[in-house]
């Protein structure tokens, strides 16, 4: 596949993933970053830029783009080196020359231009992007062993940049042995996702409603959820947000400007939905999508017992 030209218009925003992540530009990855080989016989893995590239193709072809955003990309995990020549310095002493790097981890989104909604108040945009970890793949193996990508296709919310992700709009493990191969199953997955569908869900988040009560029950019960005996926790509804992040929901409850409680204590599940999503934002890259997926699915099972109240769900038990 020939390079993909990206176009270089930025637009400020809070960063789409925090935790312990950086931000980079790809022309930079490009240009200065080596490219991890598999050991056995030191041929390339699928680069960073050419999976950004692929993604960014088949969301060109699929949603009829004139031109490609430029991608906000962030990396974690820096693996660095020093060329031959410079095997004897002092790291201070290096020059930018004799430096290698690259990084074990990266997640980067781009925007699908003039896909929009708006729920309670919140412009939403349709982005697409992914997550490339190489601590994931076999790489003392050979060229042609599969390569473990992550993808997604939702909406961001542009207030805050949380990530709005559903099981239809993510493959957590998607596997490729060449960039025909990937472009296939992303182009797949895009092409059979349902946007409206997703919207439909979101906006029925806005009618149901956690009394105060209800809300401190469900964090207490996400704090004994980590605890759980493994013959329990099988038979609990999974929750995968860490105990950290279960106490930034409770803190931001009470302090975020957009999504904190009402005056008599209320939340509506829109905005508990979007304390989950900011509070997913606080996590390493191989986990950051699997955590969005499951406040999704966490929200609405939410819902389920909200409309039925003989709905056996443990957190509201």
């Amino acid at each position: 596949m020939e390079a993909l030209e990206i176009s270089h218009v930025e637009v400020s925003a809070p960063p789409f993933l925090e935790a312990n992540t950086a931000e980079i530009a790809l022309r930079e990855i490009r240009e200065r970053h080596v490219i991890p080989v598999f050991l056995k016989d030191n041929e390339p893995t699928i680069s960073q830029v050419e999976f950004v590239e692929v993604v960014a193709e088949a969301a060109r072809d699929v949603f009829g783009l004139s031109a490609t955003p430029s991608p906000k990309v962030r990396v974690s995990h820096p693996i660095k080196g020093r060329t031959y020549e410079a095997r004897q310095k002092k790291a201070h002493d290096l020059l930018p020359h004799e430096k290698t790097i690259y990084y074990e981890r990266m997640a980067f989104m781009l925007t699908i231009p003039g896909i929009t909604d708006v729920i309670n108040g919140n412009l939403l945009e349709l982005t697409v992007g992914g997550v490339k970890a190489y601590n994931l793949d076999n790489l003392n193996s050979i060229k042609g062993s599969p390569e473990h990508f992550k993808v997604f296709v939702g909406f961001r919310n542009f207030v805050c940049t949380n990530l709005c992700v559903s099981t239809d709009g993510a493959k957590l493990d998607m596997r490729a042995k060449s960039l025909e191969d990937l472009y296939q199953q992303v182009f797949l997955l895009f092409q059979d996702y349902d946007a409206v569908k997703q919207l439909s869900h979101m906006n029925q988040f806005t009618g149901y409603y956690l009394e105060e009560r209800q809300f401190a029950q469900i964090i207490g019960r996400a704090r004994l959820y980590q605890f759980l005996p493994r013959e329990l926790k099988a038979e609990v509804p999974e929750l995968l947000i860490n105990d950290t992040q279960v106490s930034r929901v409770a803190e931001c409850y009470y302090s975020d400007p957009n999504f904190q409680r009402g005056e008599n204590g209320s939340i509506d599940l829109w905005r508990f939905y979007n304390l989950m999503t900011g509070a997913v934002k606080h996590s390493y890259i191989d986990k950051y999508l699997e955590r969005g997926v499951n406040s999704f699915d966490f929200t609405q099972q939410v819902q389920e017992a909200l409309e039925s109240p003989s709905h056996n769900f443990w957190y509201l038990r």
